[in-house]
């Protein structure tokens, strides 16, 4: 599944960690599906470390996230000898996005101060050179799709670190539902399934300035999420995020009573 050119590169490099950066979400699953085998072998042969790198973003990854997740990076310690790291947060959501709002783009603090510091701390302390797995690819966004030139790339980072990253989805060109279907063949992958089956998402961070309201309302089917609306209405000044979060303030006893039938 890797093509020979990506694994040229990488017996050039010859690193001694690979990192695969986890959400517990259909991509990253997929890019671990893709890799595994090539990267046990290559690794075996070269002596290298694997983890899985799970970061929990405290106040906005709904616990059955971090435990799909879990159960997948388990499975694959206990099956392939990766080994697994759970990092959280060091700041909570609702307070930065109380103090800041929404904001999004590449430099929005959600990613820099939930995701980007764990993602140094971790690189400083593994050995280089590093490869970085994410399940990015250039289908992603507009941003992404000018971000991202190739499968594999070497990123050199805002806090003078570097690493390279792999992005094994650069080539592929599946839906959403493409992909489910793919990891609905391997049982390991279930409980990341089944999240997307019942909530319509991976659940890594409940609220987001670019998930729609509609996969919102899946979220809202199953469990009542108007405690988010109070905290929106309460903490955020824009008029916008508080009228789109508004259909999340209650539901009707009749959705109720249907959620039980």
């Amino acid at each position: 599944m890797v093509q020979a050119s990506v694994a040229e590169q990488l017996r050039k490099i010859k690193p001694r960690a690979v990192v695969y950066l986890f959400s517990g979400g259909k991509d990253s699953s997929l890019a671990l599906l893709l890799t595994r085998d090539f990267v046990r072998d290559f690794c075996r042969e070269i002596s290298c470390r694997v983890y899985i790198l799970h970061i929990v973003i405290a106040g906005n990854s709904h616990p059955l996230n971090t435990f799909a997740a879990a159960a997948v990076m388990e499975w694959h310690r206990k099956n392939y000898g990766f080994e697994p790291l759970y990092r959280v947060a060091p700041v909570v959501f609702q307070e930065h996005l109380a103090k800041y709002g929404f904001q999004t783009g590449p430099g929005r603090w959600c990613f820099i101060l939930h995701k980007d510091r764990v993602l140094r701390e971790v690189e400083r302390r593994l050995p280089q050179p590093q490869i970085h797995v994410d399940g990015m690819s250039p289908n992603d966004s507009k941003v992404r799709g000018e971000k991202i030139k190739a499968e594999l790339e070497l990123i050199t980072t805002a806090d003078n670190t570097w690493y390279w990253a792999w992005h094994p989805l650069y080539s592929l060109d599946l839906s959403s539902s493409e992909k489910l279907k793919m990891l609905e063949q391997y049982p390991e992958f279930r409980p990341v399934v089944e999240l997307y089956r019942e909530y319509g998402d991976s659940l890594n961070c409940v609220l987001c300035p670019y998930k729609s309201i509609d996969k919102l309302m899946i979220h809202r089917g199953v469990e009542d999420l108007s405690v988010i609306y109070y905290f929106v209405k309460e903490a955020l000044e824009s008029e916008r995020w508080r009228r789109k979060y508004s259909r999340l303030a209650s539901r009707s006893l009749l959705e109720v009573v249907q959620l039980h039938d």
